[in-house]
């Protein structure tokens, strides 16, 4: 139920190649330092990303996954987004993030905190995720079985992975 060393390794050769980010007035900026490996120009720039996407997607990271290694913050990055995709959810970062049809999806949004200013990992992370970085797969939840308190997920839903205190399931 793990992902594949190759595919592991294939990860933190991105990840490794991030040094720092900076927010200009206009938009997300970011510094990359290439070790070894190539980076995709859209890593850096990409005229599709809009303010709000990566400002609500940074926030989300940061509520849930503050203290994980990027690999996590990246993942969850992708549950939104492939939430997104998905004619389950509503087709917007924002909508996704504040969905309420079944109840409160993401913690965060119920306990405030999802207001907090994110850290420059979790901006690295929203535009590593927006850029197609992919740890979690398709999977549309997650949830940290430390902290939790509703198991709906893991009787329901197909488990994937796990990373750092996540796990991601379909």
């Amino acid at each position: 139920h793990r992902f594949s060393d190759s595919y592991r390794q294939k990860q933190t050769a991105l990840l490794d190649s991030i040094c720092a980010a900076e927010e200009n007035d206009e938009r997300m900026m970011f510094e990359i330092e290439k070790k070894n490996i190539s980076v995709n120009e859209d890593c850096i720039t990409n005229p599709e990303y809009d303010r709000d996407s990566i400002f609500w997607l940074a926030r989300i990271i940061e509520s849930e996954s503050g203290g994980e290694i990027m690999e996590g913050k990246i993942a969850v990055g992708n549950v939104v987004l492939n939430r997104v995709e998905s004619k389950a959810f509503p087709n917007t970062i924002y909508g996704v993030i504040f969905d309420d049809a079944y109840g409160i999806q993401f913690q965060p949004v119920m306990n405030g905190t999802v207001y907090n200013e994110p850290s420059q990992d979790s901006y690295i992370a929203a535009k590593l995720a927006l850029s197609g970085s992919n740890t979690a797969g398709e999977s549309l939840y997650f949830l940290n079985p430390r902290k939790s308190t509703n198991f709906w997920i893991v009787y329901n839903r197909e488990y994937l992975c796990s990373i750092g205190n996540h796990d991601f399931y379909l």
